[in-house]
């Protein structure tokens, strides 16, 4: 049997885009799954939620949410009684809707062909599960998706609470059980996750959660942010960190490739149940923010290129993409506008579940590299609901030669005790790497202009290495004339394999004014030109006010080349601040302190920093800067405690804070008083405690120092170092 399943795309797309045709609507007490690529947004249950950098995200109602949103996950579901306490889930009266409200949102939008989930666990959420307890928790579940509406639960347990007590059988246990009764009903029931990517290394802490929920979970969320220099190791380039902004989009394609193979030391994430998480802003999340959408595009190309194209993305959260960073400004949504169009864009479709017979893990597409080893059955198995592990009984049809290029197919079988049959097709290409041309974009020259078609332009191949001189260039540019002019360039590499990229050179006059130039004011249909920036853009559709340039490349508008006109006027350039070199702790000489740190930007500005404690300013420096500079902040007589870092460019409406501990002077064998549990301790405490002195870390971890002894007790706790650093 088949759960009811609706097609996302016509009703985000025609929401977010203004369509006038209706999308097609579901009941909204039916259990709803995405039919395509999904775009995972986190609601919080709670209002004002204070950011990593000093903004604010708003409570918003579920309706409230963008479309283009085709999963939405309620957060949370957590314990609010004592430890070992089945958790559930509490509307905030705060948010401004009575139950019957909210009921009737998630009702709407299942209408609309929207997944809601209730997502379980949270970073402030300890859950603590026994053996035995398996059945209450289905039932609380169950008890929850009759009542609200719930299509699914998303596990996004953190810190302690991932191996605490028996949380790592009763869990998946539970929601076996709760799948398993919507299946009895002809629906599914979505079972995803959110682990942190470190623990999703061979051996981590989620992949019991995984295994024991093979062939029940149907995407798996990872959180690519707050990990700091944790990240993967590839030959060639090194050890590549998740907060690398120069090498994002490395680590991005690298870090899936990885999962979605099962290779590089992580587990194996099927690809089409691997979705992209990531924050929202740089308030939502510590570290990971993408800077450039750009990067994640041409990453999310390259598995689609391999055959292993994602599922989609993830973020933390839609409440701070409608939120305001710390200055007020809002962010104006701009996390759906960059990602929603480009996965909605995506031809992207999820692995069909086939109830009632056995289950393969592993047979999804791949490829082999030419001349290299393939086992058909390696990583491969099969399990059925009544049967359990039949992997020892698949049988494959077809064969690999890993020789000679090309794509074969092998076909996977395997029966259960009630002659269930279950066939599945698998493509595997046999590859090589193809080569790259580079330095051939569009470009305009002035007429009369001298142009060489082969200035700045490259070939290389991975296996063959440079071939530059192989490149051939089909075309001609006249100087003296004005036009466009197409060139072909073509290389080939010794495995036969071309490469062909089509260029266009336009030569123009200097300071051509454009008849067709972008105007803020205007309203431009899908299929319109301007020319804005030195560039020629196309309208994807209706769009007002929308500046070409600032939208991304799966926005509005989408860039078709150099302009032939540029009324003389350069390209918009938007200021940037970017402020390194702070760390989170100094320790004060005699009340003292010295710190440094720098500031660079992108053009001249005048930059204020000052180290403030509330509203009393104890140092400040202030400097005009035209690329990048040092800075020094000292301050007398100050006292230990919590201080910020704030750095601002006033006239372009710039600001960074970050907030430090300034410790006293560690004296001669520790004067620190002993660790008592129960004491509400602050940022930059103190303590000693079996033997060592640690130290209460800053906002936003300082919130665990007061916690449990048994999880955050300094060097004893099984989470301690959530809470406290060690001198």
């Amino acid at each position: 049997m088949k759960s009811l399943k609706l097609n996302l795309l016509g009703a985000s797309i025609a929401l977010a885009m203004g369509a006038i045709s209706s999308p097609a609507m579901a009941n909204g007490t039916d259990m709803v799954n995405p039919q395509a690529g999904v775009v995972v947004g986190y609601w919080h249950n709670w209002c004002d939620g204070s950011g990593y950098k000093g903004g604010i995200a708003p409570c918003v109602t579920l309706t409230d949410v963008d479309p283009q949103y085709n999963v939405v996950d309620v957060s949370f579901m957590k314990v609010y009684g004592a430890v070992g306490t089945i958790p559930t889930f509490k509307l905030d009266p705060a948010i401004g809707l009575s139950e019957a409200q909210f009921i009737e949102q998630i009702s709407e939008l299942n209408r609309q062909g929207r997944s809601v989930l209730i997502a379980l666990g949270g970073a402030d959420a300890h859950i603590e599960l026994r053996n035995g307890q398996e059945q209450a928790l289905a039932d609380e579940i169950i008890r929850l998706v009759e009542v609200y509406g719930f299509d699914g639960l998303d596990i996004d347990l953190e810190q302690a609470a991932v191996t605490a007590a028996d949380n790592q059988t009763v869990i998946p246990a539970a929601l076996r059980i709760v799948k398993d009764y919507y299946r009895d009903q002809g629906k599914n029931f979505l079972i995803t996750m959110a682990p942190e990517f470190p623990y999703l290394t061979t051996g981590g802490k989620y992949v019991p959660y995984i295994t024991e929920l093979e062939g029940y979970y149907d995407w798996i969320n990872p959180q690519f942010y707050n990990q700091g220099g944790d990240g993967i190791y590839i030959e060639g380039l090194g050890w590549i960190a998740q907060n690398n902004d120069n090498l994002k989009q490395e680590f991005i394609y690298h870090i899936a490739d990885a999962l979605a193979n099962g290779t590089n030391g992580f587990t194996k994430i099927p690809h089409d149940k691997l979705v992209f998480g990531i924050p929202t802003n740089i308030d939502a999340a510590a570290t990971g923010y993408i800077k450039q959408p750009q990067k994640l595009y041409a990453a999310f190309e390259q598995l689609k290129a391999q055959g292993q194209p994602l599922r989609g993305v993830m973020t933390w959260s839609v409440n701070w993409d409608m939120g305001k960073n710390s200055a007020g400004q809002a962010y104006n949504e701009s996390f759906i506008k960059a990602y929603g169009p480009f996965i909605h864009g995506q031809d992207i479709l999820p692995p069909e579940p086939d109830n009632g017979k056995p289950i393969f893990a592993g047979v999804s597409n791949a490829r082999v590299k030419l001349g290299a080893q393939f086992d058909a059955l390696a990583g491969v198995t099969a399990r059925d609901m009544e049967d359990g592990d039949l992997t020892s009984d698949i049988q494959v049809e077809g064969a690999i030669d890993t020789q000679t290029l090309g794509l074969y197919a092998l076909t996977y079988r395997v029966s259960d005790s009630d002659d269930n049959l279950t066939e599945q097709v698998r493509t595997v290409e046999v590859y090589n790497t193809k080569p790259e041309i580079k330095g051939v974009a569009n470009a305009s020259i002035l007429l009369g202009s001298a142009f060489d078609a082969m200035a700045g332009v490259s070939a290389i191949d991975a296996e063959d290495g440079d071939l530059t001189a192989q490149i051939s260039v089909d075309g001609d540019v006249d100087t003296d004339t004005l036009g466009q002019y197409s060139l072909t360039y073509r290389v080939s590499d010794s495995a036969g394999q071309q490469v062909e990229v089509l260029r266009t050179i336009t030569v123009k006059e200097q300071g051509a004014v454009c008849d067709n130039a972008w105007d803020n004011a205007t309203v431009y249909l899908g299929g319109e030109t301007v020319s804005h920036a030195g560039k020629s853009w196309l309208a994807g559709w209706w769009t007002q006010g929308d500046e070409p340039g600032t939208t991304g490349e799966w926005g509005v508008w989408k860039a078709q080349g150099d302009s032939d006109c540029d009324g003389g006027l350069p390209p918009v350039v938007k200021p940037s601040l970017e402020v390194t070199g702070i760390a989170p702790r100094y320790v004060l000489e005699q009340g003292s302190v010295n710190i440094e740190f720098s500031a660079s930007v992108n053009q001249t500005m005048v930059i204020n920093a000052s180290l403030v404690q509330g509203n009393t300013v104890f140092a400040s420096s202030e400097m005009s800067v035209s690329n990048s500079a040092s800075f020094t902040l000292l301050a007398t007589d100050l006292t230990a405690g919590s201080y910020d870092i704030v750095v601002n460019v006033e006239e372009q409406q710039l600001s960074s804070r970050t907030s430090i501990n300034l410790v006293e002077e560690d004296s001669e064998g520790g004067d620190y008083p002993a660790y008592a549990a129960g004491t509400q301790y602050q940022a930059g405490d103190v303590v000693t405690n079996a033997g060592g002195v640690f130290e209460c870390l800053p906002w936003p971890n300082s919130g665990w120092c007061s916690g449990s002894a048994s999880h955050y007790a300094p060097g004893t706790g099984s989470a301690w170092q959530d809470a406290w650093f060690a001198h």
